[in-house]
C-alpha cells in the first residue's frame, strides 16, 4: 500500500529536493507563467498584436528547445549545478531588462534570451540534475518537485496581475526578477550542494566518454514515437495556456473570473499528480498511467468546446488540463527513463525536450494563426486532432516496450 511514509523513503536526508521544488515553483512562475499572466497587460500596454507577442515567446522557447540537447549532455558530464544557477540567474536579469523595454524590437531580443535561461533552468534540466545524482531513486523526488511547483501558475497569475493592477506591469516584473535573483538562487545552492554531499552509490564523476554515439538511442522507433507523442502534448496544452485568458474573456464571462479559472488550473495540476500517485500505488505503472494524460486533455478540450459561458464545463476544463498538465510533468522524465534508459538519461532527455519544448515553442504562435483564420473554436478542434495523433503514437511506444 503506497502512503506518504513511503514517499519520504526516497531519501535519507530529503530537505535538498524540498528545496528544489520551491525554486521550480518559482522560477516557473517568474519566467514562464510570467508570460500568459501579463499577455492581456501588454497587449493592451504596448499595443502589440497576439501574433507579434506570441512570436517573441515562441522564438524563446524554440531557442530554449534548440538548447535543451546541449545542455542535457553538459549535464551527464556532470556540470548540473553550475547550469541550474547560472542560467536561473542569467534569466532573472533578462527579466528586469524586461521591465524596461519601449519597442517590439527590444521585447522580441530580451525573450530570446530568456528563452537563453529556460534551457537550463525549468524541469529538464532538474530532472536531468536529480536522475543524475539519484538514478532509479529519483522517482519519487521529481514528483514531490512536480507536486509543489504545479502551484506555479496559481503563484504567478494572481500576484502579476494584482502587481500590474497596483502598480504596472513593469513593477510586476522587476518583482519577480528580484525574487529569483535574492531568493531563489541562493536556495539553489544550497539544495545542489546537499544534493553533491549525498551518496546513492551511482558513478557520478563527469562523463565524457567519446564513444558514446546518441544516434544508436535516437534512431530505435520507440524513441521517434515517444518522441512524436510529447511534442504533440506540449503542443496542445501551449495552444491553450497561453491564450487561456483571452480566451475565457471571448465566452464574455464576468470580468476578473477568468484570471481566477486560470490560477485554478495549477491546483489541479496537483490534484492530477497525486491521482497518478495513486494509480501508481494501485500496482500501474507510470507509463500506463500516462494514457490517461491523453484522454483527460481531450475531454477538457470536448469540454470548452461546448462551454460558451457556463461555469460548469469551463470548472471541468480547468480540473481536467490541469490534471493532465501535472501528470505530464512526472510522465515526461519517468517514461523516458524507464524506456530509453538511466545512464544517459540527460543526453536522451535534451533531444525528447527539442520535440516537446518545440511543441510548446510553437504552440502560442500556432493558436494565434488559428485564431486569427477561424477563431478559438478552430483552434479547439485542431488540438482535439493532434491529441488523437499523440494517443496513437504512445501506445505504438508502449506496444514496441514489451517486444
Amino acid at each position: 500500500m503506497y502512503s506518504i511514509r513511503n514517499f519520504n523513503n526516497f531519501v535519507e536526508r530529503p530537505y535538498s529536493i524540498y528545496i528544489l521544488s520551491i525554486t521550480q515553483t518559482l522560477v516557473w512562475a517568474g519566467l514562464y507563467y510570467i508570460f500568459p499572466a501579463l499577455f492581456a497587460k501588454w497587449e493592451v500596454a504596448l499595443n502589440f498584436s497576439k501574433t507579434e507577442l506570441t512570436s517573441a515567446f515562441t522564438t524563446g522557447i524554440i531557442i530554449s528547445s534548440v538548447m535543451a540537447p546541449l545542455v542535457g549532455r553538459q549535464i551527464d558530464n556532470g556540470y548540473g549545478q553550475k547550469i541550474l544557477i547560472l542560467f536561473t540567474t542569467f534569466g532573472a536579469v533578462c527579466l528586469l531588462c524586461l521591465s524596461y523595454v519601449t519597442s517590439f524590437t527590444m521585447f522580441y531580443i530580451i525573450w530570446c534570451m530568456i528563452g537563453i535561461s529556460l534551457s537550463g533552468s525549468l524541469y529538464e534540466p532538474c530532472f536531468a540534475y536529480v536522475i543524475k545524482r539519484r538514478g532509479k531513486e529519483s522517482k519519487n523526488a521529481i514528483i514531490l518537485i512536480t507536486l509543489v511547483a504545479g502551484f506555479a501558475g496559481t503563484i504567478s497569475f494572481p500576484l502579476a496581475n494584482v502587481l500590474a493592477d497596483i502598480f504596472d506591469w513593469r513593477i510586476s516584473l522587476r518583482f519577480f526578477s528580484l525574487l529569483i535573483i535574492l531568493f531563489v538562487v541562493p536556495l539553489i545552492y544550497l539544495a545542489t550542494s546537499a544534493e553533491e554531499k549525498l551518496d546513492f552509490n551511482i558513478s557520478n564523476k563527469k562523463n565524457k566518454d567519446k564513444k558514446y554515439n546518441i544516434k544508436n538511442d535516437l534512431l530505435q522507433f520507440k524513441f521517434v514515437f515517444l518522441f512524436i507523442s510529447f511534442s504533440t502534448l506540449t503542443l496542445s496544452h501551449g495552444s491553450i495556456v497561453t491564450h487561456v485568458i483571452p480566451l475565457l474573456l471571448e465566452r464574455k464571462m464576468t470580468e476578473g473570473i477568468e484570471i481566477l479559472f486560470s490560477s485554478l488550473i495549477g491546483p489541479m495540476q496537483v490534484v492530477g499528480r497525486l491521482a497518478m500517485i495513486a494509480l501508481q500505488g494501485k500496482k500501474f505503472s507510470i507509463s500506463s498511467i500516462s494514457v490517461l494524460i491523453f484522454l483527460f486533455k481531450a475531454f477538457a478540450v470536448g469540454c470548452l468546446l461546448v462551454a460558451g459561458n457556463n461555469i460548469f464545463f469551463i470548472m471541468l476544463f480547468v480540473i481536467f488540463m490541469g490534471a493532465g498538465a501535472g501528470m505530464t510533468s512526472i510522465s515526461r522524465a519517468v517514461v523516458v527513463a524507464d524506456i530509453m534508459g538511466y545512464e544517459r538519461f540527460a543526453s536522451i532527455s535534451g533531444v525528447i525536450a527539442l520535440g516537446a519544448i518545440g511543441g510548446s515553442a510553437v504552440a502560442p504562435i500556432f493558436g494565434a494563426q488559428l485564431w486569427e483564420f477561424g477563431g478559438y473554436d478552430l483552434m479547439l478542434k485542431t488540438v482535439l486532432i493532434i491529441l488523437f495523433i499523440g494517443l496513437i503514437n504512445y501506445f505504438t511506444v508502449l506496444k514496441l516496450n514489451k517486444k
